[in-house]
């Protein structure tokens, strides 16, 4: 590459994340308010690095994700603190400084990954193909979408692209005769191979701290050493051997935390659940391409563990190391595929495909969400629409012998695909594939060229596969031939909305006031119902409606008897889902049909697994019900309801108060008094629980105890009139 190409591709770099910036962080229209706020996964990563800042992760178990990311951006945080958060699991985290700070490095190592690449391209296939792909890099959309969150992907991308440059010295220094170039007059000179291995070793154990698939690009390196061994086998060995042992060495300080936590994982445990996601159970090839949640309307990062965990121990029945929960999960995995082998055969080839199609897999915040926002970087030139099918014809006609290079960046993609198709496919993790698609889908632009100059058939034959890779490209661009019917078009965008509702809820709650907290709760339920209407059976827009109707502030009543209706739908909409009967004609019905279908279904059995996979949205359904029927006549059905609610989850100490309240309702006072004490010794501490215990026990005749209780809910709700007339009641009694 040239000194005047390298300045051009780091302009255009820069240039474009400069605009993308203003562009997006100027919108205030649900794309911008989505991407300036941490979300999903981004909100995970950045309570492992307020670990680590804080003195070192706070963890009982093995590393699940990867902790490199983490603690680079804890080196950050350290330097420019975040505000202490108020709510350990909030959904929704406000940027700051330190975040601000992070994001700018990520598109400047967006802008060297180009670069990167370009030098990468040009000895893969010349100057002129290290240029287009060093271009195409630059302005490619979905990459400096992922630079602007809060995750490892542009760091992923730089340390990938640095592999495999690394990898491809690695291989000309094994075996010099059989380099890409014509070998110059004389024996080949005999490079050292220690100090690239060393190097090699050093970017791969980096690698797998920030992305597990890079095991495979290790086994690939190793692999293609092979025939180097014939000619330089001692020295080839010791290649490996070094190379090996500073992996080893890198990735030491995790494998000795997992040790001490008495979990035998070299690095995470969540391989198992990821490929449990990637092959769910059901006979629908197009299921199981991209992530959907173990659990029904849990899809935030912060539950991921938690349930794979859980789900695991339950269903063996007893504690697991994370080791085990890992095998518990792939013995999942191989019963899946053992049952539906042609489904299994179907989702793989699919999500392999996926590799090369345009669609960017919805993810917590959505690249096609958010592209209408950037409509200059939003062409089918700049995602993935046309360089895919460009990168899929040079990877299947570009020369397959004595080209290093092309083996390279064939073996990179061949990770990507793999494990893609053994898991699941989202937009960041077909990200690590574009290095290769990048330099593939240039390789074949210049072969093009090379041809339309030498004439002849081959001139039509390349010319023709660049139109059709341009017509293809551009079909896949504007919504056709998806991989899923709900990717794109009025089905698609279900995630998002939902996920802008949840940040219009958090700026409701930020509010100063009513009037504000007002307007952004009434645009969250626009954006809610509008999550419901693409999806009629998607739990997470349900309940995140449920919840944005319910929010409410001194001035701001909730909207409760729209959250009560909406609360009875996605209690329907789960007791269908755990049935399996399709209920998405009825649940748009009248309130009245969908509260009789619901107490009809909930005498229904489950289907295998679906209790596990509802439960926790069921109870949700369920306490909010509860929490509105007190009319004499309803407290037959709030039992049984707030009994359902505990039987999903035994151990939540507002479940248990809410029983307490019916039960109180129902004159069953001891009964009461034992559920109101459960519900403190877990965890409950309200004026409202102290109050209501202090008035059951007054009515039996513990004045004394009483007292205890009504000081206590004093303690917590200093002044309220209604709790020192009943303090006031109680001594009386006691004297």
């Amino acid at each position: 590459m040239s000194r005047r190409g390298l300045l051009l591709i780091a302009a255009v770099a820069l240039l474009v994340r400069v605009l993308w910036a203003v562009e997006i962080f100027g919108d205030d229209g649900p794309a911008g308010l989505t991407m300036q706020v941490l979300l999903g996964d981004e909100r995970a990563y950045d309570g492992m690095a307020r670990g680590f800042a804080g003195g070192g992760p706070t963890r009982d178990r093995a590393f699940y994700q990867e902790p490199l990311y983490a603690w680079l951006v804890s080196l950050v945080y350290r330097a420019a603190p975040p505000t202490p958060l108020s709510d350990p699991r909030a959904t929704v985290i406000a940027p700051e400084t330190a975040h601000a700070v992070v994001l700018v490095v990520q598109h400047l190592l967006g802008a060297l990954t180009a670069l990167l690449v370009a030098l990468l391209g040009a000895r893969v296939g010349g100057r002129r193909t290290g240029l287009l792909a060093g271009l195409l890099a630059a302005t490619c959309g979905p990459a400096v979408f992922h630079e602007s969150m809060l995750l490892k992907s542009a760091l992923g991308l730089l340390v990938t692209t640095v592999a495999l440059l690394a990898w491809l010295s690695l291989l000309e220094s094994a075996d010099p005769d059989r380099a890409d170039d014509p070998p110059a007059p004389g024996p080949a000179p005999r490079r050292p191979l220690r100090g690239r291995a060393l190097v090699l070793g050093a970017v791969l154990g980096v690698g797998i701290l920030l992305r597990g698939n890079l095991y495979l690009l290790l086994g690939l390196v190793l692999l293609s050493l092979l025939p180097a061994w014939r000619r330089r086998p001692r020295e080839s060995l010791l290649a490996c051997a070094w190379m090996l042992g500073v992996v080893a060495v890198l990735l030491l300080p995790v494998t000795l935390h997992n040790l001490s936590k008495g979990d035998v994982v070299l690095t995470t445990y969540q391989s198992g659940s990821n490929a449990a996601l990637g092959m769910p159970d059901h006979d629908d090839v197009r299921l199981g391409i991209t992530y959907a949640p173990l659990r029904a309307g849990r899809g935030d990062a912060m539950y991921e563990e938690e349930d794979a965990v859980s789900l695991a121990e339950a269903g063996a029945g007893r504690a697991l190391s994370s080791r085990e929960v890992s095998a518990w999960w792939w013995d999942e995995w191989r019963r899946r595929v053992a049952a539906r082998p042609g489904v299994f055969a179907g989702r793989f080839g699919l999500k392999a495909l996926s590799t090369f199609h345009g669609d960017e897999i919805p993810d917590v915040k959505d690249w096609q969400f958010v592209r209408g926002s950037v409509p200059w970087l939003a062409s089918p030139l700049t995602d993935f629409s046309i360089v895919g099918p460009l990168a899929l014809v040079g990877a299947l006609l570009l020369p397959w012998r004595r080209r290093r290079g092309l083996a390279v960046v064939r073996g990179a993609l061949l990770m990507v695909m793999v494990s893609l198709a053994l898991f699941y496919v989202m937009g960041r993790y077909r990200l690590s594939a574009a290095p290769a698609l990048w330099i593939l889908a240039a390789a074949t632009l210049d072969q093009a060229l090379a041809a339309w100059r030498r004439g002849g058939g081959a001139r039509l034959v390349w010319t023709g596969l660049v139109l059709g890779c341009a017509v293809l490209g551009t079909w896949v661009w504007t919504g056709g031939l998806a991989l899923r019917p709900d990717v794109r078009g009025h089905a698609g965008f279900q995630v998002s909305w939902s996920n802008y509702a949840t940040v219009e809820a958090h700026l409701a709650g930020r509010a100063e006031t009513a009037e504000e907290a007002r307007r952004h709760r009434d645009l969250g339920v626009l954006a809610a119902r509008r999550s419901v209407e693409q999806a009629p059976l998607f739990p997470a827009g349900r309940s995140t409606l449920v919840r944005l109707l319910d929010l409410s502030m001194p001035g701001l009543p909730p909207r409760a008897d729209e959250a009560w209706a909406e609360a009875w739908r996605l209690l329907f909409v789960l007791e269908g889902d755990r049935t399996g009967i399709d209920v998405t004609e009825r649940v748009e019905g009248s309130l009245a049909a969908v509260q009789d279908g619901t107490l009809q279904l909930l005498t229904r059995p489950s289907r295998p697994g679906a209790d596990a996979r509802t439960a926790p949205g069921r109870a949700f359904a369920c306490r909010r019900l509860v929490q509105d029927l007190k009319a004499p006549a309803d407290q037959a059905l709030a039992l049984s309801l707030i009994d359902l609610a505990l039987a999903l989850e035994p151990d939540d100490a507002v479940t248990h108060v809410q029983r307490g309240q019916v039960l109180r309702r129902l004159d069953r006072l001891p009964e009461a008094i034992a559920a109101y004490r459960r519900g403190a010794a877990l965890g409950a501490d309200s004026g409202e629980l102290h109050n209501n215990l202090g008035n059951a026990l007054l009515e039996l005749g513990d004045a004394p105890g009483a007292v205890i209780h009504f000081e206590l809910a004093l303690e917590r709700l200093p002044g309220h009139a209604t709790i020192l007339a009943n303090l006031a009641r109680a001594r009386d009694a006691a004297r």
